[in-house]
């Protein structure tokens, strides 16, 4: 079996959620009665909060599981290792989920870009990748059948964000854009979604690295260039397609330049960060979300949620709530396959859950019909 590398945390021991051997060096095939599951994610770096939290909903789900016998008398053991929001490292995690780790499937990549380059190893080995935290339509285009995306895409949460733009006649807007694949598909996805709107195209589209957050110490010169060609072109309005750390970075630069206008993000850009990270300069933006609010305790499923984030001592986040949401869906899909099931199986099992209601949130099928999970309130 391969070493996992040094660079790699489990995020488990982190969180302290599961035990986690600070020596072993391999891990061995699970005994028969753990079902493996593998995600690559970001615990360090500027999108960290999206994997911390995103992971935290995924082991709470499965904690809960655990606790009452597991599925079917088999226990959920979730291995998260760290790739910094780097696609090179999600790859690399994802060789070594697949073939040292053993995982039955890959549950909870953060990033289109992540994505995109593990992807191809997980079809190659056969292995099902459940529920990318990725809006990216080019993954719901034809996509295969080991690909289950489970939250809404980015055209959907950029309609809403144009509609609302349009009914407030706001008709000057400026792009902020991250050069990677996610931003790259949100470019896309917003400028189909301008013309079938037959709104004009961005008045400027300012473009800064992934990762990015303006730190002196990271070397990066991209913010300051990037907020000054959004403020040149004097938009009414700022779209985000970026993660937290910039989108926080440039809002900020924007309002000490005296830009007055408003920001829109989707739900990439992270409200918990975003909020933490700007206090009180987070005034005048929004953002669009894929589930629930994180506190409305009217949804069954909500409010289970919040009564296993009080013992877990942490705070309602979307990113979280979509996690847990997710767990119950893997849990819910374990349920109704053979108790030693194949993969196979598994992705019939989760095929069956078009109907299926978690607790005021029900999962339906997108299109094309029979490739890909959405979800609807």
């Amino acid at each position: 079996m391969r070493p996992r590398s040094d660079r790699r945390r489990v995020l488990q021991g982190m969180l302290g959620l599961t035990a986690a051997s600070a020596t072993k060096q391999t891990w061995a095939a699970p005994p028969k009665d753990v079902i493996r599951l593998g995600q690559s994610v970001p615990i360090s770096g500027a999108a960290q909060h999206l994997g911390i939290e995103y992971q935290r909903g995924l082991q709470m789900a499965f904690n809960l599981a655990n606790a009452s016998g597991g599925v079917q008398g088999r226990s959920i053991e979730l291995i998260s290792l760290d790739d910094a929001y780097e696609a090179d490292m999600a790859a690399a995690n994802t060789q070594d989920l697949i073939g040292a780790e053993a995982v039955f499937a890959l549950v909870g990549y953060v990033g289109a870009e992540s994505v995109r380059r593990s992807l191809p190893l997980a079809l190659k080995a056969g292995v099902p990748m459940i529920a990318p935290l990725c809006g990216a339509e080019f993954l719901r285009q034809a996509p295969p059948r080991a690909l289950i995306t489970w939250r809404a895409g980015q055209a959907a949460e950029l309609a809403l964000i144009v509609r609302t733009l349009s009914t407030m006649g706001w008709d000057r807007m400026a792009v902020l854009q991250q050069t990677d694949a996610d931003g790259e598909a949100g470019l896309l996805a917003l400028q189909q979604v301008l013309q079938a709107a037959k709104l004009p195209a961005p008045v400027t589209l300012a473009k800064v690295a992934r990762n990015s957050t303006g730190e002196s110490a990271l070397g990066q010169n991209d913010i300051a260039p990037a907020a000054k060609q959004l403020l040149e072109a004097k938009p009414q309005v700022v779209v985000s397609l970026a993660a937290y750390g910039s989108t926080g970075a440039v809002w900020r630069a924007l309002r000490k330049s005296g830009f007055r206008g408003g920001c829109y993000g989707t739900s990439l850009s992270g409200s918990g960060a975003l909020a933490a990270q700007l206090g009180s300069d987070a005034a005048g933006l929004s953002l669009t979300q894929v589930v629930p609010s994180p506190t409305d305790a009217s949804r069954p499923v909500v409010a289970s949620y919040l009564q296993r984030l009080k013992a877990a001592d942490a705070k309602p986040e979307h990113a979280s709530l979509e996690g847990w949401m997710v767990g119950q869906t893997i849990l819910e899909a374990l349920r109704r396959m053979p108790r030693n099931g194949t993969r196979e199986q598994f992705l019939a099992a989760l095929e069956s859950l078009g109907t299926w209601d978690m607790g005021g949130f029900a999962l339906k099928w997108g299109r094309p019909a029979g490739s890909w999970l959405s979800t609807s309130a």
